[in-house]
């Protein structure tokens, strides 16, 4: 965690957070900063929330982050286990013909940024999951929009510095791209 202020947006508004939880984001940083939340872990925060608030589980981890961002606890993409960026694209192919061309290595090098991928986890037309890069890891998932439509949708997680966000974003967009080449043609 970076320990600084940074200009401070919140991922969702404030109707939405107020709907969910009965307070919006300043009554909840209000309600943090009163239990003095800025000298406890992550883990505590969410349990205070839940436990003597009475906050779903989900929505005690969105406000624990949006607080932790609020107060430079926390950085945009910022996760225990390091950054992570998300990337998606829809595509005017079949389900199946998009989870193929992530499944089959042969099809998969044509699109793929440069990289080692070690497959850990699949299930056909839903998901696949690995290593990328040996130190971090690769989620990606499949949804049909439609009979000829269909999203693949990938995350990159345990990134080691906030630097590594944007080249990582930058690299699956340009291969979301590629991957459309040679599926839309």
């Amino acid at each position: 965690m970076t320990g600084k202020r940074r200009s401070y947006i919140p991922a969702m508004s404030d109707a939405s957070v107020k709907a969910r939880t009965g307070k919006n984001w300043v009554g909840w940083f209000t309600v943090l900063d009163q239990e003095d939340a800025t000298t406890l872990g992550h883990k505590a925060i969410a349990a205070m929330l839940s436990k003597k608030y009475g906050v779903s589980s989900w929505w005690s981890q969105m406000v624990t982050v949006e607080y932790e961002r609020s107060r430079g606890l926390r950085v945009r993409h910022e996760k225990a286990s390091g950054f992570s960026v998300a990337v998606s694209k829809t595509l005017a192919v079949s389900l199946s013909d998009l989870y193929a061309a992530t499944a089959n290595a042969a099809m998969r090098r044509k699109w793929f940024p440069k990289g080692a991928f070690e497959l850990s986890s699949q299930t056909k037309d839903k998901y696949f999951r690995g290593s990328w890069n040996k130190r971090t890891r690769l989620e990606i998932g499949f949804y049909a929009k439609g009979e000829e439509k269909a999203q693949i949708a990938l995350q990159v997680s345990k990134l080691p510095k906030e630097g590594d966000v944007e080249r990582e974003r930058a690299a699956w967009k340009a291969a979301l791209l590629n991957l459309k080449d040679l599926l839309e043609d």
